[in-house]
């Protein structure tokens, strides 16, 4: 019997594979295929940051127009679908996402171009189920790429200026190693399964409270601190009750997160005194004091995409939408190298029962 080695709950700390993609370098910086992620945000737009990360390379100027063109060209989804919308009017858009990822009727027959597919619709199909609840007509969105495009359908129209940063938000999203979507994504990869079954994985994970969720409850609490009396409050009553504080905190991250600061300084950009963003400076100062602990990126990105009058509804397409591309990379690199993942558990359950 081979050796059985025990792990920390949760995995934490522990390296379970190797992978190009996307690191955390020792100085603290979240790198996409060696670059800074924070660097993409500020110089390249959203296509050619995901050319990057699903082949290895920035695109040169030829690659960034064929496959910006191949994006715009798939986010386009077929009319049956919209007909299922109508029908089921799903309120929860993850659920409705996933379901119409499941269902779709793909013509693609090569695995590349059924992802691409996969990764270009998210958007259409977030405004879609919004809209079909609501009873609104369907909203074909209007722009110059990926991000411009879901912005356009999914905002309130009074901030088209503030796009550019709203696109820094989505490159961010993009990818993060092993998170606990991605690695379920590659968990079932590891099956052989195909990519759509892996997407519908990660779709299903990455709605849990504890990974992408954490957006809507953020605003919950911030729109009741309305001083630093009542950031400290609140702070105060969360940590003698043991609570966690969502927006806060994170496994990789123990000083900063190079993303939540990023976007905080987009913040100071467009709207240093907008109230929700004021609370946050005061609930992560004291915080800080406090606990060290640090912000993480949902705290800021809830804040920007309120600002930016997106629905509390999209907050986590917005994040399927962006991570999706990371997705793409993850499930090729686990099945062109694999092994399927079948960790052991150590049982406590009883033994040697009778009838």
């Amino acid at each position: 019997m081979a050796e059985i080695v025990k792990v920390a709950k949760g995995l934490e700390n522990v390296v379970v594979d190797k992978t190009a993609i996307a690191t955390t370098s020792s100085s603290g910086d979240l790198l996409y295929r060696g670059y800074k992620a924070i660097d993409l945000a500020e110089k390249k737009s959203f296509e050619d940051t995901a050319f990057l990360i699903i082949n290895g390379k920035l695109p040169n100027e030829a690659e960034s127009l064929r496959f910006k063109q191949a994006i715009r060209n798939n986010m386009k989804i077929d009319h049956s679908v919209r007909e299922i919308m109508k029908i089921n009017k799903e309120k929860d858009l993850m659920r409705n996402i996933r379901s119409m990822i499941s269902l779709y009727p793909y013509a693609e027959k090569d695995q590349q171009g059924l992802f691409l597919k996969m990764d270009s619709i998210i958007p259409q199909l977030s405004s879609d189920t919004h809209n079909a609840f609501n009873g609104k007509p369907y909203k074909d969105g209007e722009g110059d790429g990926y991000s411009d495009t879901f912005f356009s359908m999914i905002s309130d129209g009074k901030h088209k200026d503030n796009a550019r940063s709203f696109q820094k938000l989505m490159i961010l999203y993009m990818e993060h190693e092993f998170n606990a979507s991605t690695f379920a994504l590659r968990v079932a990869a590891s099956t052989l399964t195909d990519p759509v079954s892996a997407v519908c994985s990660a779709l299903a994970t990455l709605k849990g409270p504890l990974h992408g969720g954490a957006n809507s409850e953020v605003l919950e609490y911030l729109g009741s601190i309305k001083s630093k009396d009542d950031a400290k409050n609140y702070v105060d009553e969360k940590i003698l009750k043991g609570e966690k504080i969502m927006g806060f905190g994170h496994r990789v991250y123990k000083r900063r997160d190079p993303r939540a600061q990023f976007v905080k300084g987009e913040l100071k950009k467009i709207a240093p005194d907008y109230d929700l963003f004021q609370a946050a400076e005061a609930i992560e100062d004291y915080l800080w004091e406090k606990k060290n602990l640090p912000a993480n990126v949902d705290l800021y990105a809830a804040i920007l995409m309120k600002f930016l009058g997106i629905d509390e509804s999209f907050y986590l397409p917005v994040f399927a939408a962006s991570r999706i591309y990371g997705w793409n990379a993850h499930y090729f690199e686990q099945v062109n190298n694999n092994k399927i993942i079948r960790p052991a558990a150590e049982y406590v359950g009883p033994e040697n029962l009778t009838l």
